[in-house]
This record gives structure tokens, sequence and C-alpha cells, in this order.
């Protein structure tokens, strides 16, 4: 057990903050109220009091949504990694967790917050670990839902299999890529590491090789269409129903 510091006093006035955490976790953040950083020099942790309130989002069923809102109660410090996952010493010791009754979908009030500056691209804006924000744009996103102190059941549903979820975030990125995206396709390898970064987001660590196999033998059940390169570097074998296989190089984007 690693030596454990308090730090800081309690602000006067509260601070507003957004912050990213991985949905897979959420039941362990429950049970323990405690939030980290996931760098070991956590810079941005650092710049967070208690008394500062914090509204937590997630990526969800493909999209980003937020998920509860807490206050911090105290800041402390020690070498322990949290969750497994969170490598900062900076700690932050949670008064509770009140979630939303129902998960509240980012970009549709992305229009009524003064953080996000192009609605188009409002995902950018959730890409930081944790982000201050405006203490009016904190109740805008509170004030949306319902609170409730009860672990939400939307999180019990969400019970896949290994491969189930797998799929079902393939698709899912899929989705999105194609309405975001411009081009007519994208390469298969670049598509993957779409899938790794989000699989990351969920707290579930998957090398490139494994995230290929698992492709190439489940390709013929997502429905996409794929079309071959004459770059070999660019190119996966897939399998089809049959167990036959061959090389293609990119996902079409076309409907």
């Amino acid at each position: 057990m690693g030596q454990t510091e308090l730090i800081k006093s309690k602000n006067i006035e509260s601070k507003y903050w957004i912050h990213k955490f991985p949905q897979a976790l959420f039941k362990r953040l429950n049970k323990n109220k405690c939030l980290g950083g996931l760098s070991k020099k956590g810079i941005k942790i650092k710049d967070i009091s208690p008394n500062d309130k914090v509204i937590i989002f997630t990526t969800f069923r493909g999209n980003i949504q937020f998920i509860a809102y807490t206050m911090i109660d105290e800041i402390f410090s020690n070498d322990e990694n949290l969750y497994d996952k969170f490598e900062s010493r900076t700690k932050l010791k949670l008064k509770g967790i009140k979630y939303f009754s129902d998960p509240l979908v980012a970009k549709n009030i992305a229009k009524n917050l003064d953080f996000i500056g192009n609605i188009d691209k409002s995902a950018e804006y959730f890409r930081s670990e944790y982000r201050e924000i405006t203490k009016t744009d904190f109740y805008r996103i509170v004030g949306e839902n319902q609170l409730t102190k009860d672990f939400p059941s939307y999180f019990e549903d969400f019970s896949f299999s290994g491969d189930d979820f797998l799929e079902f975030t393939i698709k899912s990125i899929y989705g999105i890529i194609k309405s975001t995206k411009k081009n007519h396709q994208i390469e298969i390898k670049s598509f993957l590491t779409y899938l790794k970064d989000a699989l990351n987001n969920y707290g579930i660590k998957k090398s490139s090789d494994e995230l290929i196999e698992f492709y190439a033998k489940n390709a013929y059940k997502f429905g996409f269409k794929h079309t071959p390169s004459r770059d070999p570097d660019k190119s996966v074998f897939l399998y089809n129903r049959s167990g036959q296989k061959r090389t293609f190089g990119y996902i079409s984007l076309d409907t």
C-alpha cells in the first residue's frame, strides 16, 4: 500500500469540469468513488481542487454521452495505479455520484454549450481527459436530466460477450465514420486503428494483430463492402463464410 498524502485546501469558489471516463470501469468508480489521471504527470488534474464539480462522460452505444456528475471531496497523492489504468499520483476523492436517469448524448445538446465552438466537429471538444467549462454550461448539462444515486440500469443491460461487443463496436464506428467522412472508402488498417482507440476508451486492451485477426475472421458478418488495394502494405486477408480468403485493402463508405 503506497503512502497517501492529502494535498490542497478547498476552493472558496467552485470550478466546473467535464471528465472522460471508460465505460467499462464505471462499476469500480461507483464502488470506490475516486478519479485519477491516465498520465503519471497528470498536468490537468493538478488544477482541480476540493469542492470543484465534475460531469463524467463516456463513449457509450457509439456516442459521446454524459452519464453522471460529482463533487470533489479531497485531493490526495500516492503511487498506486487506480483501477489498473490511471497512473497519476494525484487522486480525486468524490463526495458521491449522481447519475443521469438516461444518458445524455453530447451532440444533442452541443449547440447550447459555450465550450463547443464548432457544432459540426463537436467530438473534438471531448478529446481532453479533463476540460474546464463554465458554470452555465455545467448546469445546462445537468438540467437536461433527472438524477439518481442508484447505479444506472442502462449499464447493467449493456452486457455483451467479448465477440459480440467487438462486433457491436465495429458497426458503431463504421456508422460514425460513414456519417462524418467525405471519402468513399477507408483503409481497413486505418479503420482498425479507430477500433483500437475506441476499445482503449472502454478500458479494453487489444493489440493490432488481435484486431486484424478478429476482423479477418468475422468480416463477412458485418455486411460491409470491401475493395482490394494494389499496395500490399495496405492489404489484409479476409475470410468469407466458407472459410476462403482474399486480400482487401479498403472498406467502402458508399451506401
